[in-house]
């Protein structure tokens, strides 16, 4: 994998908050926009309840193994009731960031990173799909950084995320950030696990 353009990301610094503070993240807070490997401009931004059929449409751009590392199960497709779910987020413990693309004057959904926080934001579980046609042009380690960014201000202590061994691109993506991992050989599935400073 090449590397990002880190430095050509418009970025705002989170504030952190402390012990026992739990907070909502207005959907305005939560944007970046940036650049794909390819110089693809590209935002992220918080998922909201209108954009379930253009999540539908992203859905039907992935393969079956993409949606089967994501949802460890076999699909061929996400039925629109289950994209309303993914689109109705609380802020509170769970937040969907998509990411956005504008192609042929129409803007399109190419991804979506989530982060489930337990009730005193002690851990949060992320999660992380990019449609087949935009892997490998960096939009996954995009992902990360911007949940590991607004876990760090949610004040949780603790990322974790579960992921099948043959989701090499994810593993590597978390491996360079710091994660630790434990594999379980019976069940297999690898779990992974930063401590947020």
């Amino acid at each position: 994998m090449g590397r990002a353009h880190k430095n050509r990301d418009s970025r705002k610094r989170l504030s952190r908050k402390g012990a026992g503070e739990r907070m909502s993240l207005a959907p305005e807070e939560l944007v970046r926009h940036g650049w794909m490997w390819d110089r693809t401009p590209v935002t992220l931004r918080s998922v909201q309840p209108e954009d379930a059929p253009a999540l539908c449409a992203m859905f039907r751009a992935c393969s079956p193994k993409s949606l089967y590392l994501r949802f460890e199960r076999q699909l061929n497709e996400i039925p629109l009731d289950q994209a309303v779910q993914l689109c109705s987020v609380d802020h509170k413990n769970e937040i969907g960031i998509v990411a956005e693309i504008k192609e042929a004057g129409s803007h399109k959904l190419i991804g979506l990173g989530q982060l489930s926080a337990d009730p005193d934001h002690g851990t949060a579980e992320y999660a992380v799909l990019v449609a087949d046609p935009w892997q490998g042009k960096g939009l996954g380690s995009k992902f990360t950084d911007f949940c590991l960014e607004i876990a760090w201000r949610w004040g949780v202590k603790r990322v974790v995320g579960e992921f099948s061994p043959s989701n090499v691109r994810i593993i590597r993506i978390l491996q360079s950030r710091g994660f630790r991992f434990q594999r379980d050989r019976q069940e297999q599935v690898v779990f992974a696990e930063k401590i947020l400073e």
